[in-house]
């Protein structure tokens, strides 16, 4: 009898094997894992050169030539006890769960510095997933990374940038960088590190960009800025802080009953119909492939 292996018993077996030994996956286990999970909707793993580094991503191209939406990773396991950890692969990768919802015929996930990478994931890089987690070098990074999806894709037109968490300032930075981002969504976004250092009582990301701080670049970007009701690790006053730096001609608040972490996926699919689809659709491109 022939035997067909399936990428979801493999994945539990993988899983089961981690539980008996009592490992911790590493980030070659959880890029197979989201590869597999990802490759039914259409994604492709692909390496994007971003000097000084390469960044894993994973692509959707179903439509040459139409925008591109990009959906960037949190910080991950940045900090642990503390300290920069070793390894800042997400044990479950939040940008990835709300990129799968997207029914964008055009979509790329990007890691973020050392994300599945073992290979920056060292000590020399260790800084770029801390105190320089957002960096102008991280910043120019993402940048070259969607200009070779951009390539990849075949999009010479506009972009759209979605963020979660350290990503969400990441993706204000690149908008505020960049003349092809039509709209800026940020979920829990980290969009002013002065004001959030402070007022948290954390030591300064010494060589990082603040988000804010140029925020006026952008002030005419429609945006959304989604906010966790119960976040502790963003809290729900960051993006009010945001807004006020500046006079935005289109940015709106939306509060979601959630903590940092929890509802997100679940209610994305919702949100998405209900505020960032219309969105892109005023902007002008990169609407749904499809009914929601």
């Amino acid at each position: 009898m022939r035997r067909i292996f399936s990428p979801l018993l493999g994945l539990a077996l993988l899983a089961w094997g981690l539980l008996l030994c009592g490992c911790a996956p590493n980030a070659q286990d959880l890029w197979r894992r989201v590869v597999a999970k990802s490759g039914p909707q259409g994604y492709v793993p692909v390496d994007l050169p971003a000097p000084p580094f390469h960044l894993a991503g994973l692509l959707k191209s179903q439509r040459p030539g139409e925008p591109l939406v990009v959906y960037l990773e949190g910080d991950g396991r940045a900090i642990v006890g503390g300290r920069p950890s070793s390894d800042p692969t997400p044990r479950a990768p939040q940008s990835l769960d709300l990129a799968l919802q997207d029914p964008a015929p055009n979509v790329l996930y990007l890691a973020r510095v050392g994300q599945y990478s073992p290979a920056y994931a060292t000590s020399q890089y260790r800084a770029f997933w801390s105190d320089r987690r957002l960096a102008p070098e991280v910043v120019e990074a993402a940048s070259h990374a969607i200009d070779k999806a951009k390539e990849l894709v075949g999009t010479v037109g506009p972009i759209h940038l979605l963020g979660y968490s350290g990503g969400g300032g990441l993706a204000a930075l690149l908008a505020e960088k960049r003349d092809d981002v039509r709209t800026l969504v940020t979920v829990a976004g980290l969009l002013d590190t002065d004001w959030w250092v402070s007022t948290r009582g954390y030591r300064p990301l010494a060589g990082s960009l603040n988000p804010a701080a140029e925020s006026f670049k952008i002030k005419g970007l429609p945006q959304i800025h989604f906010y966790g009701a119960k976040d502790r690790i963003i809290p729900p006053e960051m993006s009010a802080v945001y807004a006020a730096k500046t006079a935005f001609a289109s940015l709106t608040r939306v509060e979601v009953d959630s903590d940092h972490y929890q509802a997100w996926t679940g209610r994305w699919k919702d949100l998405l119909r209900r505020y960032v689809l219309p969105l892109r659709d005023r902007a002008g491109g990169a609407g749904a492939d499809g009914p929601l």
